[in-house]
């Protein structure tokens, strides 16, 4: 919203950073980067001795990062939220950072989400119409009329009065998970959200806390719904995730953190996310090890698929408002479209700097409603953000996510525009 301000910031913070990189004159030289095994117990402790204040500036490895992807989805493989698997995920990155010379904890959270399901939608005289649950949507069997409110703002549902009665809903400029706040305020029973293109979507509701079923449906179904009346039926069944999920952080030396760069760990249950995110991660732990810098700080997020949960989790427990930006990466080793999304400022740069590498990219402020990554948690505690996205991937959610989906070739593409974006911010 403020790109001369947060540009500014940049600036300023970023020279602080370069000072500390380059103005210790006990700084270490390159260290040997770890390199990735399958191994992947437990180390003694849960945080690596205290270092001193350092700057490690290697060479950047796209085969190293490939090593760690080949880990995580291979020989871990699926990494669901909440799970041993995940678990074990956390204690291999930790290992990774570790070794590369940093402070690393594990920082626990609780999980109570809905991951996928079933839903069914019938109108009139049983005629069933293709739905599905949002993530998030409460379990539920429903009947009632149906009450168009359109786009699902405050104004439009106490205008249409779906008190009582199931509102249907379009999709488009305001969140699901607003859409719904609302019609749950209004007292509607449920919600149906009509996609704005042709087709079915999914969607997720970011955690916000849901009393009533909510689905969605495609365009091209929502003037059947909408003459269904008091015959319309709705029932949902979604599987709960409850448990514990962890961060793993990772701080340079005893120096405050300035700004981030992290990636979720965790993948659906489904597959084993070798591209979301395994791609991601491995890139994260790759860039950090071949440049620690005192102030940038690690961090890989676990319950993301299940509604941001980790990242949600490290601002409500740090105070990340003054830090100069957040890098993220996100699906990161299939170049289809390659995209920057985020904070004006930085997707300009990004951009510039991706095209002096020959990688197109194109850069926008956000993804779509009800899609999201961990860069947002943080966006919205007030910090400029910059994610790295790949583009499209038809295969993500699914067991096809595997190793034969992604390429060292496109990763090493987005490795090095990574590690150039990160000079020019910590240059000023």
């Amino acid at each position: 919203m403020f790109p001369s301000i947060r540009t500014a910031i940049l600036a300023w913070v970023g020279g602080a950073l370069l000072l500390a990189a380059c103005g210790s004159t006990s700084a270490e030289p390159g260290t040997p980067a770890a390199t990735a095994t399958a191994t992947v117990s437990a180390p003694a402790s849960s945080a690596s001795p205290r270092t001193t204040s350092t700057a490690t500036r290697g060479t950047p490895s796209a085969s190293r990062a490939m090593a760690d992807l080949r880990v995580l989805a291979g020989d871990i493989g699926s990494r669901a939220t909440t799970t041993s698997s995940e678990r074990r995920a956390a204690e291999y990155i930790q290992q990774q950072l570790q070794a590369a010379g940093y402070r690393v904890t594990l920082e626990e959270f609780d999980v109570q989400a809905t991951l996928g399901g079933n839903a069914t939608l019938t109108v009139g005289g049983g005629a069933s119409v293709e739905t599905a649950p949002l993530s998030g949507s409460a379990n539920g069997s429903v009947s009632g009329q149906v009450v168009p409110a359109g786009l699902g703002r405050a104004s439009d549902l106490a205008a249409a009065g779906v008190s009582g009665k199931i509102a249907l809903l379009d999709r488009g400029e305001i969140t699901f998970a607003e859409k719904v706040r609302n019609a749950q305020a209004a007292g509607a029973t449920a919600v149906i959200i009509a996609n704005n293109e042709a087709g079915m979507f999914r969607g997720d509701l970011g955690g916000e806390p849901v009393r009533i079923p909510v689905v969605s449906v495609a365009r091209e179904s929502r003037d059947a719904v909408a003459a269904g009346g008091a015959e319309v039926h709705i029932e949902v069944q979604t599987n709960r995730v409850s448990g514990r999920s962890q961060n793993v952080v990772a701080k340079p030396s005893d120096a405050p953190c300035t700004s981030y760069l992290g990636a979720h760990y965790d993948s659906v249950p489904a597959g084993p996310g070798a591209n979301d995110n395994a791609s991601g991660t491995s890139l994260l732990i790759e860039l950090a090890r071949t440049r620690r810098v005192d102030g940038v700080c690690i961090v890989a997020f676990g319950g993301e698929e299940v509604g941001l949960f980790g990242s949600k989790a490290f601002v409500r427990q740090h105070d990340v408002s003054t830090a100069a930006f957040m890098m993220n990466f996100d699906m990161v080793a299939k170049a289809t479209r390659p995209t920057f999304i985020g904070d004006e400022a930085l997707t300009k740069i990004a951009t510039q700097v991706a095209g002096e590498r020959g990688v197109t990219a194109r850069s926008i402020a956000s993804f779509g409603p009800g899609t999201s990554s961990d860069h947002a948690s943080f966006q919205a505690a007030g910090v400029p953000v910059l994610m790295f996205y790949a583009g499209d991937d038809e295969h993500i959610h699914t067991a096809q996510d595997n190793l034969d989906n992604v390429s060292e070739g496109d990763l090493a593409k987005l490795l090095d525009v990574a590690v150039a974006v990160l000079d020019r911010l910590l240059a000023g």
